[in-house]
């Protein structure tokens, strides 16, 4: 049976391990199909591990995740797509195979990565089934133009196929061998988990409704447990809660918390997730700390209603100070994440929202100024509509690389008017450039790398709060 290829694109230090691509890894393996892994995060030349590897085998498809189109910061704009596209051509020269995407970061735009990059075929949403029906269809010499999450080139036209948001029950139960997950953590990485797919909330910038689907789909608790167990058997100790938000809904977070404290797992791992400030109570945070809770990020993005209004956000302010004063009593590790210059963001709002911060006396705050704007978001769709055209900035008119909105209505120097606001208190960091001292762009972070040789550990922004107290 020819091979099915896989390669990890993402070489960003500190590394970050490929939870997606293992899952699809490991469904393949268990469907019976050949798979053979290049995980170019452990690569000191890349060009030559894919030719090496490559050379030996005649590949059905090669497929690449896609885990990021781009930084996603406002100040470097730097896009990964040229990045892809390299690895796309250095794979065709050594195999006429189907070279395949898929990813989260593909799953956003599906159709302009696609054609960007030159590939073959895609898989966009879940990818564990489909990928696993286009295996068989190559093996077979099937069509593919009915497989479900299938978007392909057709002569000149890219077709794409209805999407399909699998039942998670229906997945095979991962193993989580595919990958040297041990590898990864002994070089800083965290080792990442879903516990569910998918986000029903409204955020009119978030794309995760758009790659993962707008229906919070759940994994069962002792599922998640068993694989956290299988982990730790490993010896892995640090865990990453990859959901878009850990307790919506709540009732499954504290499950979850629950099934780990059953298993006798919150003495082994240490671990940490996003969460949303809203449906956040005591309850949960003391579960969330028993189970091995190191830290949480909330992504509060505004503490003025009006401005959380605008993007889309259930919370309000006098939640975010609920949630503080929990968090603080029950003396659980956080920090909070703030976007600023969406639609009808001014100096006064920003200054709000610092204010009320600084008030909270909140550990520490990342501070992302300007706001990505992804196509099918409601954001992205009113751009496309004309709104706001005075308002996008982008280092390329290629749709394809970053395009951000940021608040005609704020000063022409808002990262300024930020530093002057904060004035210099080191409870606050900014998603600029990798080599800024003060940032929390983690890809290629000197600062941060250096700490992990060193010996630190933990959720990259919590290693930074480490080093800044």
């Amino acid at each position: 049976m020819r091979p099915f290829f896989l390669i990890n694109t993402n070489t960003t230090r500190p590394p970050v391990s490929p939870v997606g691509l293992e899952y699809v890894a490991e469904t393949l393996n268990q469907a019976g199909i050949s798979v053979k892994i290049i995980d170019l995060a452990f690569e000191a030349d890349w060009r030559t591990a894919i030719g090496r590897e490559l050379r030996d085998y005649e590949p059905m498809a090669v497929g690449l995740t896609v885990r990021n189109i781009d930084d996603s910061s406002f100040v470097s704009k730097k896009s990964f797509i040229p990045w892809i596209s390299e690895i796309v051509e250095e794979t065709r020269k050594h195999t006429a195979a189907p070279v395949v995407l898929g990813g989260i970061g593909f799953s956003i735009m599906p159709a302009t990565v696609l054609e960007a990059v030159n590939a073959d075929v895609g898989i966009y949403g879940d990818g564990e089934e489909s990928t696993v029906l286009l295996a068989q269809s190559l093996m077979a010499g099937r069509d593919i133009s009915m497989l479900p999450n299938i978007i392909y080139r057709r002569k000149k036209k890219i077709v794409i196929n209805p999407r399909v948001d699998v039942d998670l029950d229906n997945l095979p139960k991962p193993h989580r061998r595919m990958f040297d997950n041990r590898k990864y953590e002994k070089m800083g990485a965290m080792v990442g988990v879903e516990t569910k797919r998918g986000c029903p909330e409204g955020c009119i910038f978030c794309a995760d409704p758009v790659a993962k689907g707008k229906k919070a789909r759940l994994r069962p608790p002792i599922t998640v447990g068993r694989e956290l167990q299988d982990l730790a058997e490993q010896g892995i100790s640090f865990m990453h809660i990859c959901d878009s938000e850990f307790n919506l809904p709540i009732a499954h977070a504290k499950d979850i918390c629950r099934t780990i404290i059953n298993l006798g797992l919150d003495g082994r791992l240490r671990w940490y997730g996003y969460c949303s400030p809203a449906t956040f109570d005591r309850e949960l945070a003391k579960l969330m700390k028993k189970s091995g809770c190191a830290g949480v990020n909330f992504g509060v993005d505004s503490l003025c209603d009006e401005q959380l209004l605008r993007l889309g956000r259930r919370h309000r302010l006098k939640d975010v100070i609920e949630l503080a004063h929990i968090l603080q009593q029950e003396e659980l590790n956080y920090m909070f994440d703030l976007l600023v210059g969406g639609p009808g963001e001014t100096e006064q709002t920003l200054a709000a929202t610092i204010n009320k911060v600084k008030e909270m006396d909140v550990p520490l705050t990342g501070i992302s100024v300007g706001i990505r704007v992804y196509p099918d978001t409601p954001l992205g769709k009113a751009v496309s509509n004309g709104f706001g055209n005075q308002a996008l900035h982008s280092a390329s008119a290629d749709l394809s690389r970053p395009v951000f909105y940021l608040s005609p209505e704020l000063v022409k120097e808002p990262l300024l008017l930020l530093q002057r606001l904060v004035a210099g208190d080191p409870r606050f960091l900014y998603l600029a450039a990798p080599s800024d001292n003060k940032s929390y762009n983690y890809a290629d972070d000197e600062f941060l790398c250096r700490l992990i040789e060193e010996g630190s550990r933990g959720a990259y922004w919590d290693i930074i709060r480490q080093a800044r107290t």
